[in-house]
């Protein structure tokens, strides 16, 4: 049986919807895969802010105690 044009803009339809659907699943893998690595830079970040101060602390604690 021929498909009528009704059926051709269906197909069509599906196929942009499946489009569609592929496209989000990407981004939201590409999107888990950017916070999962903002997260990692966020940690490094507040492990080097806290070093700082530790050693920032420490060497004030120096210099107060020496002078």
């Amino acid at each position: 049986m021929k498909p009528t044009e009704y059926d051709i803009l269906l197909a069509g339809e599906q196929r942009i919807l499946e489009a569609i659907q592929q496209l989000e699943a990407e981004y939201h893998f590409h999107l888990g895969a950017m916070n999962t690595e903002l997260e990692r830079v966020r940690e490094a970040i507040t492990k080097c802010s806290l070093s700082v101060v530790h050693v920032s602390d420490n060497i004030d604690g120096k210099f107060k105690s020496n002078t």
